[in-house]
């Protein structure tokens, strides 16, 4: 693997806000893919770190983490 820049990725934290991390792009030698090397609070894909994942998984009734609350409108 060969670094070849960085990127920045977004999180948000148990309290509500929102950081930013530098993330390191990789490429892989043998078969030229890009990879993100993500620290391990980050998980793919999803914007809330693995803390706030974990908590919500473990007591879905019982926490106290911010979340995005959408209104579906009937037509």
């Amino acid at each position: 693997m060969r670094i070849i820049g960085t990127r920045d990725r977004k999180s948000k934290q148990r309290s509500g806000e929102t950081k930013v991390y530098n993330i390191r792009r990789l490429s892989c030698n043998h078969c030229g893919r890009i990879h993100h090397e993500l620290p391990d609070f980050l998980v793919p894909y999803k914007r809330y770190e693995s803390a706030c994942i974990e908590k919500v998984l473990s007591k879905p009734s019982h926490h106290d983490i911010p979340a995005d609350v959408y209104f579906i409108s009937v037509v």
